[in-house]
């Protein structure tokens, strides 16, 4: 059997009211975990530019920027420059794969069409970075990095019930009018739109199962912060998300019960297949039907940076500023409000051109293989590796972990810090095929 190796004396929760988890998770996380929450209020927290063309949610206003966003980005900085030493890098590590990302991003401002933009979110990607860098020079460093996790959970859970209460209050910025799965109006806010909520209470959904699997936290504690999670899924405009919670819930029973897991998939398919065009009614809701067909807008938009890709076929736009372009040329008014391309793919492609979506789909990819090749002999971290079901989810169908500095790509740094850091140990003895680096124990910075 895999060993149960202590994870650290974090309790899970993902109850934005519990100050003592609140406490815990900065405390353990020190000041990396100050910054990378300051990272996160400032990338989370936004009022949306109403005017002008291209204005709409999700679009940042001058004042979001220069009151909320940058000085927040200031602060992490500053917090960061008190412990400047960082964890010795290898150059296969995946830590060292991301920062040499975070240092093209930053290269891309020379040539960048949006040269302020880009400037400021590849500082927001390098800050992050540093975050999970400076935590894992300790010799708690697993602890640590558990601890930052926590506080992702923690930020986004609030952000999703501010979202919600202001929708069931009926506050006219928190209504979507857009038909969910369940509800004929959705929840959004000035700060996380229709989607989003979805995208985050399937991840908060699927951390609290996933650590249940692994017999880290009780059943009880365990089902009264499902159905919280899905308490806030159930309002939310995300049809991706409703597929992220079955494919990860498969993917978390088959770790163990590889038989059920089948079964269950197999009546999955036998379920679709019977009883189809209902099924696709109901998903279709009350959404037109040629927006359901483009994906509300999204093979649009797509086709659109593609055209662009081949005008900056190598590097180009500027990294971040790939998407705005498309948009704002895009020449379909329905369309102008968007935020993003709501594909990290595309948005990579049309900002970083062909070197950064190479380098890119190279990261996840090896990161990918390495996460399933290490969640087979460290179980107890399942509710950290279940997550790269949702990064790639939301790198297909939203901005993901490659367009600029948000939750989810505060979730991949979890995942590729715990990982490097447990390729640094001996391989156990359990499990003779499995091949960290040779020779080569767990080696940290200690001054």
């Amino acid at each position: 059997m895999p060993r149960r190796a202590e994870t650290g004396g974090l309790r899970i929760s993902i109850y934005p009211w519990d100050i003592k988890n609140w406490r815990a998770a900065l405390r353990m996380a020190g000041l990396p975990g100050y910054a990378l929450l300051a990272l996160l209020l400032g990338a989370m927290i936004q009022y949306a530019d109403v005017t002008g063309v291209g204005g709409g949610p999700g679009h940042n206003s001058t004042a979001s920027l220069v009151f909320v966003r940058g000085p927040l980005c200031v602060l992490a900085l500053l917090l960061l420059l008190f412990q400047p030493r960082i964890a010795r890098l290898r150059l296969m590590d995946a830590r060292m794969l991301f920062l040499a990302f975070g240092a093209l991003y930053l290269t891309s401002t020379l040539w960048s069409v949006q040269r302020l933009e880009t400037l400021g979110k590849a500082t927001e990607i390098l800050l992050a970075t540093l975050c999970f860098l400076q935590v894992c020079r300790s010799p708690n460093a697993l602890q640590r990095v558990d601890a930052l996790r926590q506080i992702i959970l923690l930020t986004i859970s609030l952000i999703a019930l501010i979202t919600v209460v202001g929708y069931l209050l009926r506050i006219n910025a928190f209504i979507y009018l857009r038909p969910g799965l369940f509800t004929r109006t959705t929840a959004q806010s000035p700060f996380l739109s229709g989607n989003g909520l979805g995208y985050v209470s399937s991840a908060l959904f699927l951390v609290v199962f996933a650590e249940w699997h692994a017999r880290r936290i009780r059943s009880a504690p365990a089902a009264h912060q499902m159905i919280f999670a899905l308490a806030l899924f159930s309002v939310a405009s995300s049809r991706t998300s409703f597929a992220i919670l079955i494919a990860s819930v498969l993917l978390v029973i088959s770790r163990k019960f590889k038989v059920l897991a089948v079964c269950l998939a197999t009546t999955l398919f036998v379920v679709i297949a019977v009883f189809r065009d209902r099924m696709l009614v109901f998903v279709q809701g009350q959404e037109a039907s040629s927006d359901f067909a483009t994906l509300s807008g999204r093979t649009v938009v797509w086709t659109a940076a593609m055209r662009q890709w081949h005008e900056h076929p190598w590097l180009g736009v500027g990294g971040g500023a790939g998407g705005k372009q498309v948009i704002k040329h895009i020449g379909r008014y329905s369309l102008e409000a968007l935020s993003s391309l709501h594909n990290g793919f595309m948005e990579i492609l049309t900002g970083l051109g062909a070197v950064g979506i190479t380098f890119s789909v190279f990261i996840l990819v090896l990161v990918t293989w390495r996460t399933f090749r290490t969640w087979k002999y460290y179980p107890q971290y399942s509710g950290i590796y279940v997550l790269i079901v949702h990064t790639w989810a939301c790198t297909i169908m939203s901005t993901g972990i490659f367009g600029w500095m948000g939750y989810e790509m505060a979730f991949f740094l979890c995942i590729i810090s715990n990982i490097d850091l447990l390729r640094r140990m001996p391989a156990p003895a359990y499990a003779p095929t499995f091949e960290p680096e040779r020779h080569r124990p767990l080696v940290l910075v200690a001054d």
